[in-house]
């Protein structure tokens, strides 16, 4: 049998994500957060992702200038939080 490296190397990294949180409820936000994430068009069949930052402090940054857009509020908006927290991507042939 042939040993394929696609499949004894999955695809496994790191990363940082951004946890939104408002009350009790929360999640992790997706790439179409604010509707402009990325400048290139979605290919067709493309899947929703997560939104994520490859160090912490990029998504810190991030975090404080998204939530500086909410910070005077007096709409429910105004309870909005938001957080970079660890995630690990992995993707492999199944």
């Amino acid at each position: 049998m042939t040993r394929r490296w696609w499949r004894d190397r999955p695809w496994d990294r790191r990363l940082w994500g951004v946890e939104w949180r408002s009350g009790e409820d929360r999640l992790l936000i997706g790439g179409g957060w604010g509707g402009q994430m990325t400048d290139r068009p979605a290919y067709p069949g493309e899947p929703t992702r997560p939104l994520l930052f490859t160090t912490r402090a990029v998504a810190r940054r991030w975090c404080a200038t998204e939530q500086a857009k909410y910070t005077g509020r007096t709409d429910a908006c105004a309870t909005w939080r938001f957080r970079p927290v660890r995630v690990r991507e992995t993707v492999r042939v199944l």
